[in-house]
């Protein structure tokens, strides 16, 4: 029973370092993030879903920021 008990605790505190890589939307709406995440793909330090999510992200919010510029909006 113990070892059990043990082996549960273990599966779930591996568990607990994994989470869902943060989604497209939630950089579009949140930039800086976004930037620093891309920031910190391009030296190395992570890798991973969240680095493309990052950067099609920042593709679109400065695709969007142009088009407003080229409009005369901003």
């Amino acid at each position: 029973m113990k070892r059990h008990l043990i082996l549960l605790m273990g599966i779930q505190l591996a568990a607990c370092g994994q989470g869902e890589p943060r989604s497209k939307q939630y950089f579009e709406a949140n930039i800086e993030d976004a930037r620093m995440v891309a920031a910190a793909c391009a030296n190395g330090s992570q890798t991973g879903a969240e680095c493309a999510n990052a950067d099609v992200a920042i593709q679109t919010v400065e695709g969007r920021e142009r088009f407003e510029r080229f409009r005369g909006k901003r």
